[in-house]
């Protein structure tokens, strides 16, 4: 993928500039087919209706990280074969409303910068002009790795050569041979899970996969839908790992996490208690809230998280609490949590040293 980057178009800047208000605007004026991306806490589409009215202010956005929307934008011109990406984060507000400056002070400098032609060669002071611009980002390894397999599978374009080599490996997963394996080949696997041979080949591996390949594995699941099937055989790998007579909080995180994608089920949810009740540590604590938060909808699982968060250090708390409540969907019962007068001693306490430190 090309950064999408050129020279000024013959489009009259002021014309241009002032009946343009959002990125939606800017990129239909330029002419460009484009579609848009949450990268934050995972790599998901977000609909460009749904985007409009974020742009508008009509409704918060959906997935806040560190209080920021964090996007993946692909584009293209139809007349052209190549394809671009812009990594883009901006602020929100307390109510999880995008503050609109942050976009049109973007599109100001791009424009002063290229012109109004988006698409294009970009020369090496552009490029680091733009590198240099405070909305923009580097995805993590991994979550780019699931862009780039979804646009690739959905462009009908072939994997990488990292996915044969991963195959090879999975058909008899051993201490040996993982090293040479890519991330971009777990991606492609993750977003190609609908053939059966895929399928089967990682069920029937999932519970061989030494540590390092079955992170890279779990980092790549947790951004492309599950069939039921291995749904069914990451419970069943918790369950070993549990069962181990010294459990690794680290891998039943990443174990957690690889189920983020996955619509909330009972089957989850009371594996998330179990754990909640035989293993709380940070990295579950982590893997919940930023993976999968929606399970915190359940009010006896949103209670005994609470709990154990209370247990954590004061810093780990107040961080935790705080981006939990910044999601739309949670804010009304974390915020309803503040007042229960059900709540244990140990929690009272907690969120009595986070409004101090307020």
């Amino acid at each position: 993928m090309q950064p999408p980057y050129n020279r000024p178009h013959h489009i009259q800047p002021d014309a241009f500039m002032s009946a343009i208000n959002t990125l939606t605007e800017f990129l239909t004026q330029a002419e460009t087919q484009f579609q848009l991306f949450d990268m934050g806490r995972q790599v998901r589409p977000l609909a460009s209706d749904l985007f409009v009215r974020i742009e508008q202010q009509q409704e918060p956005y959906p997935w806040p990280l560190q209080q920021h929307a964090w996007l993946g934008v692909h584009f293209f011109q139809p007349a052209e074969s190549r394809h671009y990406l812009w990594f883009l984060k901006f602020a929100l507000d307390e109510h999880g409303l995008l503050i609109a400056s942050g976009p049109k002070h973007f599109m100001d400098q791009v424009v002063e910068t290229l012109g109004y032609k988006l698409t294009g060669d970009l020369d090496e002071e552009k490029a680091q002009r733009l590198a240099d611009n405070p909305y923009t980002f580097r995805p993590a390894e991994a979550k780019m790795a699931s862009l780039h397999a979804k646009l690739a599978r959905q462009l009908e374009q072939a994997p990488s050569a990292y996915y044969e080599a991963l195959c090879h490996y999975l058909a008899a997963p051993g201490e040996e041979g993982w090293q040479a394996l890519g991330l971009q080949g777990f991606a492609d696997l993750a977003e190609r899970l609908q053939d059966e041979r895929n399928l089967a080949l990682v069920c029937k591996a999932l519970p061989r996969l030494p540590q390092e390949p079955l992170y890279a594995l779990c980092q790549s699941l947790e951004n492309a839908p599950l069939p039921p099937a291995l749904q069914g055989a990451l419970l069943e790998r918790i369950g070993k790992e549990q069962e181990c007579a010294d459990p690794s909080a680290e891998t039943l995180a990443y174990l957690c996490r690889a189920l983020a994608s996955c619509s909330g089920n009972a089957l989850r949810s009371n594996k998330l208690l179990t754990l909640l009740h035989t293993r709380p540590n940070q990295a579950l604590l982590l893997a919940i809230a930023g993976r999968l938060w929606p399970d915190l909808k359940n009010p006896e699982l949103l209670g005994l998280f609470l709990e154990q968060l209370a247990l954590q250090p004061t810093q780990f708390f107040n961080q935790v609490f705080a981006e939990l409540v910044t999601l739309p969907a949670l804010r009304n019962d974390m915020l309803a949590r503040l007042r229960d007068p059900e709540r244990s001693e140990a929690l009272g306490q907690a969120i009595g040293r986070l409004f101090a430190s307020v």
